[in-house]
């Protein structure tokens, strides 16, 4: 999914990122020999002279071609293609039809996040999703070898939804504390005068407030001693002057959350086709949900192999044949469309983890069965978590 820069941050479509430096991402504009600054909070600008020389230096042309040389890892969601009937299974059948609104879901195989591929010398936001961004597809052993998991295509389920969640929580500083944070960071600021001058109110301050402090650390230690209750500072400073020590509290950041999902489905089979298809579908969803002994791989030359063995590729390391390893599950990258493309006003979803699949073959209430000997009914639900955090930057993306 293209990214069209010069509406939304005033940046030639030409440009190329080439890497960040000063808290900006950096693009390079080959046909103009220009070098741009992106901020999302500030749109795209042109960098100072001195600026320009520098980024010439971390980011040289590629000699003779005029273009900037492209970072080892960049980051670009694929649009997905719809597979035919024949590597996909769909329910109902003619799912996927020009003007339905449906999903995906594709199968792929786990990329370790610091494994060969994951780019580990871009350790920015690029960096981060390198190894999500081109993914081996899926593959399940049958008695004819190796085969690629097909596609999945379901009707679009009931509450659909995406929830953003960021951790912000109170946190008190005592007095001499905020203080000292404050004097910490007009010194980061290069203010280191005022910081002085601040270091020495703030020291004072506190001798001031030492006396009151530890009168109360003992009127705690005598009630405690005698009665066996335990009296906080604040409860002493109250009861007895009608005050209590400033809380400075402060809402603080503490992070954001992994996406989840959920998504219910009710299998109804009306004819042998779709008996085939749905118990295809439950079966896929069973494979990627679990992990495996099957597909052994080596490791080269790797922290794997034991020690004082030559490390040839004839005596690498069988990780999951050899040491009682078992293989990661596949990875799941769900798709909401809406005719042949993505649907425009539904979030995209990063690959994720199926961390719960639910079967339930009496989803009426009663078992029973048709013709074929297969429940009636069946209700599929599929929990899934994204294997990357989601932040601003992707929200470019469709994210």
């Amino acid at each position: 999914m293209a990214v069209d820069l010069q509406k939304l941050y005033g940046i030639p479509n030409s440009a190329t990122r080439v890497g960040s430096s000063n808290g900006f991402d950096i693009y390079y504009d080959a046909a103009k020999q220009e070098y741009w600054e992106l901020r999302n909070s500030v749109g795209g600008t042109r960098p100072s002279p001195a600026d320009e020389k520098k980024y010439q230096q971390l980011f040289p042309p590629s000699t003779g071609t005029g273009a900037a040389a492209a970072p080892a890892a960049t980051y670009d969601p694929k649009d997905p293609t719809v597979a035919g009937k024949d590597s996909s299974y769909r329910y109902p059948q003619d799912i996927g039809a020009t003007s339905s609104d449906y999903m995906i879901f594709e199968f792929y195989k786990y990329e370790p996040p610091f494994g060969s591929k994951s780019g580990a010398a871009d350790v920015g936001y690029a960096g981060y999703n390198q190894s999500i961004n081109s993914l081996a597809q899926a593959t399940v052993k049958t008695t004819t070898g190796d085969k690629a998991l097909n596609q999945i295509i379901l009707y679009m389920p009931e509450d659909v939804g995406v929830q953003y969640a960021a951790d912000w929580d109170g946190k008190k500083f005592g007095n001499v504390a905020a203080g000292l944070l404050a004097t910490a960071g007009k010194t980061a600021s290069g203010k280191l005068g005022d910081a002085l001058k601040d270091l020495s109110d703030t020291a004072g301050s506190g001798f001031k407030r030492a006396p009151a402090i530890l009168g109360q650390q003992g009127v705690s230690a005598i009630v405690q001693s005698i009665t066996g209750e335990s009296v906080s500072n604040n409860e002493i400073f109250s009861s007895i002057g009608g005050q209590i020590l400033n809380p400075n509290t402060e809402l603080m950041f503490g992070g954001h959350q992994l996406r989840t999902f959920d998504f219910s489905y009710k299998l109804v089979a009306y004819n042998k086709s779709e008996v085939d298809i749905i118990d295809n579908i439950i079966r896929t969803f069973k494979i990627a949900t679990l992990p495996s002994f099957n597909g052994a791989e080596t490791l080269s030359g790797s922290i794997f192999d034991e020690a004082g063995e030559s490390k040839d590729s004839s005596k690498s390391t069988n990780l999951t044949g050899n040491i009682g390893f078992i293989k990661n599950p596949l990875l799941v990258q769900p798709y909401f469309m809406s005719g042949g493309g993505p649907h425009k006003y539904l979030p995209r979803l990063k690959p994720c983890t199926i961390t719960n699949l639910d079967i339930v073959y009496t989803s009426d209430g009663t078992y029973a069965t048709n013709p074929s000997t297969m429940p009636v009914a069946i209700e599929l639900k599929v929990s899934l978590m994204e294997t990357k955090l989601v932040y601003a930057d992707d929200i470019v993306y469709g994210f």
